[in-house]
């Protein structure tokens, strides 16, 4: 009995080793942060079982990660965790609100041209508190301005079109919208990243996770 739960034990460390390790291909980027996303809401997840090998690969042999991910800086929202990654696999830009500046833009332009990035996703939550304070236009202490008016032009169609919903609706609305915006803003702001897409190089795929049940829901 217990030389069977050591190979399984043994068994689960080479998997997780092994998903760290393979890389997400191109075209299948969606399909593999859904599938480790289930791992996750399930409680099965493998990534983060075991470590040492892919620490001591990406430590001497360098990062190749292929997906890229700008989202919020909520301590809600892990990506490594969320979509069950290690080490290696994401490359990762997060701040309050989860949008575009040139320096989040220059990152990404360094995971496409120097890393071999193909894929970003832009990764919206519910409940986020920057874009509640930025719907509710209340003035903000010291420099959270600057969060509200970097989100504000993303949202600014929900705060035309839908005064008539509920705080809650329009924050739902709000977070889906800023989502298509940033994954505009972003190519929109990069001459690199709209070449690359024009060529068939990299694709930009938006998503909302939910901090209640821990599910990803990716938009079409």
């Amino acid at each position: 009995m217990k030389h069977a739960l050591k190979l399984n034990l043994a068994l689960i460390s080479w998997i997780a080793v092994s998903l760290s390790q393979a890389g997400i291909p191109a075209g299948k980027a969606r399909s593999t942060l859904e599938a480790g996303n289930l791992r996750f809401v399930e409680g099965k997840a493998l990534a983060h079982s075991w470590q040492k090998g892919t620490v001591a690969k990406t430590g001497a042999l360098g990062q190749t990660p292929a997906v890229a991910v700008l989202t919020c800086a909520d301590s809600r929202t892990p990506p490594e965790l969320i979509f069950d990654m290690g080490v290696g696999d994401l490359f990762v830009c997060r701040n309050a609100g989860g949008f575009d500046t040139p320096e989040v833009n220059a990152t990404f332009e360094y995971g496409v041209a120097a890393l071999g990035v193909h894929t970003i996703l832009v990764l919206g939550h519910s409940k986020c508190g920057a874009i509640t304070a930025t719907l509710e236009g209340k003035p903000v202490p010291g420099n959270i301005s600057l969060l509200t008016k970097s989100l504000r032009p993303g949202i600014e169609k929900i705060l035309q079109d839908h005064t008539d919903l509920s705080k809650e609706d329009q924050l739902n609305h709000a977070v889906e919208a800023l989502v298509r915006y940033q994954m505009l803003e972003l190519i929109k702001n990069s001459e690199l990243l709209r070449k690359a897409t024009a060529d068939g190089k990299l694709q930009v795929i938006g998503a909302v996770y939910d901090v209640e049940t821990g599910r990803v829901r990716f938009l079409d």
